[in-house]
């Protein structure tokens, strides 16, 4: 691991932001670019800390995120979101890395994986649209506060991570879900606008040239409303835009609907 790698370089962000008990979401810049990323915090049965898609903080950020828990798993969403994974395995050795079977190859460029989600204790398959379809992978095999699943057709390549809290299931995209508005300027008209990535809940422009190119657009489509009709989250996590908390399965079959 390089010495640029270890180092611990922190981008403009925002607080950490409650969203629901033991759930929490930070939103950062996305360096030489006017996107803003996330991190999704999980506070598991046991006072551990997930991280999802990781951001590294300024010292008040680390103290406030290390006084909710001691981090213990690192998740890694696709071969993208890997930026600040490096410097968060070198601040925490024993920090567990995860990801999609289809990403590994990319993260492992820059961190070393200890699973990947197939790795995972399985869950029983449960039906859904008149199929069996697997009900993923659960993070600790005594317990199904996390879990993991795989966009049908995906090659697991990106998946999506699902949390039960008091108030039900959120959804926790990579790169499937974007929430952005429409902004001014010569960056939103040519990622925004001409890319089709902002105008509110969407899969982007580029994501549906990725579901084409891949035939993977009427798998995912049956993923969206069998996660609607299965799953009923009361909230998604985009990654990239605002939360969702206003009818999310309805959301989600818009989603459908639109491919």
């Amino acid at each position: 691991m390089s010495a640029a790698a270890r180092s611990w370089v922190v981008s403009p962000h925002g607080a950490l932001e409650e969203l629901a008990p033991d759930l929490w979401r930070v939103e950062g810049d996305v360096p030489r670019t006017q996107l803003k990323r996330a991190m999704v915090v999980v506070r598991l049965p046991s006072g551990e800390l997930l991280l999802h898609s990781a951001i590294a903080l300024d010292d008040d950020g680390m103290r406030q995120l290390e006084a909710l828990g001691s981090p213990r798993w690192l998740v890694v969403p696709n071969g993208w979101h890997r930026m600040d994974a490096a410097r968060y395995k070198a601040r925490y050795p024993d920090l567990q890395v995860l990801c999609p079977r289809g990403s590994r190859k990319r993260v492992e460029r820059v961190v070393q994986v200890a699973q990947s989600y197939d790795e995972l204790p399985a869950l029983d398959p449960v039906a859904g649209d008149g199929d069996g379809r697997a009900a993923g992978f659960s993070l600790l095999a005594e317990d199904e506060t996390v879990r993991f699943q795989y966009f049908d057709g995906s090659g697991g390549a990106e998946g999506a991570m699902l949390v039960r809290s008091g108030d039900g299931c959120t959804v926790v995209f990579g790169d499937f879900l974007f929430n952005l508005p429409h902004q001014p300027g010569l960056f939103w008209w040519f990622y925004g606008r001409l890319l089709a990535s902002t105008g509110g809940p969407r899969v982007t422009g580029l994501g549906r040239l990725m579901l084409g190119m891949t035939r993977m657009r009427g798998p995912y489509k049956r993923w969206l409303e069998w996660t609607a009709a299965t799953e009923a989250p009361v909230r998604l996590v985009p990654g990239h835009g605002a939360v969702i908390r206003e009818d999310a399965v309805g959301v989600l079959r818009m989603l459908a609907a639109s491919l």
